[in-house]
């Protein structure tokens, strides 16, 4: 007769303590996180949440969708077959105006790193997205725009990847950041005018050649926070393409 024994990782009292481990671990983290970063309505400021019921109901939503190339008004934000080229994604969507509550909550975890604040609006972008009628299949890809790594070395982080992530979950698919690359280190786009935005990022992504098998036929759905001309996203999407994916949807949680 064997004598087997449960592995500890599967016997009930072992889960059992781990599971409370777990309870306490998640209680002492989310007590740090009340304490570091208090839990202020990005809007007004007053205790008790990131977004107070008032400050929520004030969310200026995008009543049009426009083409990613021209940026005027497009039906759900597909690119008009007159803009669209070999290397432009097929759609874009963003279901939020850049300013107010929507800002200062970007802008709160662009430069503190505080996730958890974005946390509340996440949660309307993700079901504003599943309603948005994305065709997104169970083998398409999430990317986020990368920082240069400069960039992210300094900072210490890319909110556009906690988005990112958030949609991918969503949809039950898998979010790569080792995909794409910034491999130039482009100055700040704040303050230039459209042709001025394209220059700047002309050519400033690659694709990381270990990975590059992957985008093959692929469906991509490429993420950032806020999108403005649309010079980022273009030359992203044109590194995608040149590496072979088949279809790019765009996903912008606000728009200024």
């Amino acid at each position: 007769m064997n004598n087997y024994k449960i592995p500890h990782h599967k016997h009930p009292y072992i889960k059992r303590i781990f599971g409370i481990v777990n309870k306490w671990l998640t209680v002492i983290y989310n007590w740090i996180l009340d304490f570091v970063f208090p839990k202020k309505c990005v809007g007004c400021k007053i205790d008790g949440s990131f977004l107070c019921s008032a400050c929520e109901g004030k969310i200026e939503y995008l009543t049009t969708q426009v083409c990613l190339v021209c940026q005027k008004p497009s039906v759900k934000g597909f690119t008009h077959p007159n803009c669209a080229t070999i290397y432009t994604p097929e759609r874009l969507y963003s279901p939020f105006v850049y300013k107010g509550v929507i800002r200062n909550a970007i802008l709160e975890t662009k430069y503190s790193g505080a996730f958890a604040v974005l946390d509340p609006l996440l949660n309307i972008f993700v079901e504003a997205v599943l309603e948005s009628a994305l065709e997104i299949g169970d083998k398409a890809i999430v990317i986020p725009i990368p920082l240069h790594r400069s960039r992210y070395t300094k900072r210490g982080f890319n909110q556009a990847t906690y988005i990112a992530s958030r949609i991918a979950d969503a949809f039950n698919v898998s979010c790569h950041t080792n995909i794409l690359q910034r491999i130039v280190n482009t100055k700040s786009q704040v303050g230039l005018d459209k042709e001025a935005r394209r220059e700047n990022v002309k050519n400033a992504f690659g694709i990381n050649p270990k990975t590059s098998s992957i985008l093959k036929d692929s469906d991509i759905v490429l993420v950032d926070d806020v999108g403005t001309s649309g010079a980022t996203m273009l030359s992203a999407s044109k590194a995608l393409k040149r590496a072979g994916c088949r279809y790019i949807y765009c996903l912008c949680l606000a728009k200024d």
